[in-house]
């Protein structure tokens, strides 16, 4: 069985090598050793702890890349990613997004685009704390 930190880093990497095909067509055209996955793997490689560091980077930026997709894209995303059993784009945003924790923190909503980051973090599936629920709902 794994520990909590391969689990974790197993989950990540299954949403990056996703996300990487779907969103960064640019991938394709890049030397195969040059692509984003060959150079993750051959850092885990040379240091799991340097390649976890690497790889929670690039879910940030993939994070802070998908804060444009508008609510419909994401709601979509999510579904594909749940049924291919990797985590949700909503998940990592709750996880990663300083945006999620700047909104928690102050505790009320400023725009529409913070409306749907919420919305989309309550509306998945992913265990939260019930401190969390009653102030997504609220």
């Amino acid at each position: 069985m794994q520990d909590e930190p391969e689990l974790e880093y197993a989950q990540l990497k299954e949403f990056f090598s996703f996300y990487i095909e779907r969103y960064l067509k640019a991938v394709e055209d890049m030397a195969p050793d040059k692509r984003p996955m060959a150079s993750l793997e051959a850092t885990e490689k040379k240091s799991m702890k340097l390649a976890f560091k690497g790889l929670r980077q690039a879910i940030n930026d993939c994070v802070e890349g998908s804060a444009h997709f508008a609510p419909a894209e994401v709601e979509k995303f999510d579904s594909e990613l749940r049924s291919r059993g990797i985590v949700t784009l909503s998940e990592l945003r709750r996880r990663y997004s300083k945006n999620y924790a700047k909104i928690i923190k102050r505790g009320d909503i400023k725009d529409e685009t913070e409306y749907y980051l919420l919305r989309n973090v309550q509306n998945d599936p992913t265990q939260k704390t019930p401190e969390e629920i009653e102030l997504l709902e609220n």
